[in-house]
């Protein structure tokens, strides 16, 4: 298996590794870029986010896969409309992408045709209660559907999911509890059921999923209860099968692990991150990767067996802030 880190440090880049099965990432090569910030795979292309190549505005690369796993860049940086774009998701040569700072959604489309006017945008509005974080929308993630018809945006500034149109057209809302800040969303196997990670509030919400709209069903903490410290939940992964999902904790700096059964969440326990603020993991197989951002490393535990207390492999890397595991 092949996994690409994203580097997020001046004069950084894209590390490819190989993921052995024993769970050790050995580093292959690396491809220089400045302040990568968060990978997709579509096909045979992989899109990297960039923090600021340009003056107040985030860049997106368009690479090809080639045999072997190096990336070849096609075309140059485009400019994705927004300042800290946060997240993206690719489709068919169109991408869509969360810009945190300016409260849009943009869809490039046609990725390797520099025509400006091919691109659109929607904006969000609204604010939350915490007057240091939420005084604006912030999007976060944007999700396909699993009907593949709609995508989920989730806004940290207002406590709110969004429904869209893949043209950006609103079609609904879901509140979440306030103060929250939902910053990522994956899907139950079953299209049933969406799960959310709440940053401010170190929670995960589970919600009903159907015909373009979801609704709040329950939000459980993502901390253990003794715990006491500051903490903002990042990251959010499913199984395959749908029955374990795993939360990152920045803070506790511990991933959280739950059994899951239809919208029920049962906490199962935690694994430590061996670093410091655990932004970004990546199931691959029967291995959990985590980037600690604060700490320079990615570490490698193996799932097999439950809840592991160690890692199988500590990887330096300088600010991990995207794993793509392929």
């Amino acid at each position: 298996m092949t996994v690409y880190i994203a580097s997020r440090v001046e004069n950084g880049g894209i590390l490819r590794c190989s993921l052995s099965d024993e769970g050790q990432l050995k580093p292959v090569e690396m491809t220089p870029v400045d302040r990568p910030s968060y990978l997709c795979r579509d096909g045979d292309k992989l899109y990297a986010l960039l923090r600021e190549p340009f003056q107040l505005m985030s860049g997106l690369n368009i690479y090809t896969i080639e045999t072997g796993g190096s990336l070849y860049l096609t075309g140059e940086t485009r400019s994705t409309h927004g300042l800290y774009s946060a997240h993206l998701y690719a489709r068919s040569g169109n991408i869509w992408i969360a810009n945190y700072i300016d409260g849009t959604v943009a869809l490039i489309k046609d990725a390797e045709d520099t025509t400006p006017v091919q691109d659109r945008m929607i904006a969000f509005s609204g604010s939350g209660p915490n007057r240091f974080r939420q005084l604006s929308s912030h999007p976060h993630c944007v999700v396909p559907t699993p009907d593949g018809l709609y995508f989920c945006v989730c806004d940290l500034g207002t406590d709110q999911i969004y429904t869209i149109t893949p043209e950006l057209d609103f079609v609904s809302a879901c509140a979440l509890p306030g103060g929250c800040g939902p910053r990522h969303l994956v899907f139950s196997p079953d299209g049933r059921f969406a799960f959310s990670s709440n940053e401010m509030g170190s929670s995960v919400s589970a919600m009903a999923y159907r015909d373009g709209e979801l609704k709040h069903l329950k939000t459980v903490s993502s901390l253990p209860p003794e715990y006491n410290g500051s903490n903002t939940a990042s990251a959010i992964m499913l199984s395959k099968d749908g029955t374990r999902l795993v939360v990152s904790n920045r803070g506790l700096d511990g991933i959280s692990v739950f059994q899951v059964s239809g919208p029920n969440l049962y906490l199962k326990g935690y694994i430590p991150s061996f670093g410091v603020s655990p932004r970004e993991i990546a199931l691959a197989g029967d291995y959990l990767i985590v980037g600690n951002e604060l700490s320079d490393n990615v570490t490698a535990f193996c799932l097999k067996n439950g809840i592991p207390d160690a890692p199988v492999c500590d990887l330096k890397v300088k600010m991990p802030w995207s794993i793509l595991a392929i």
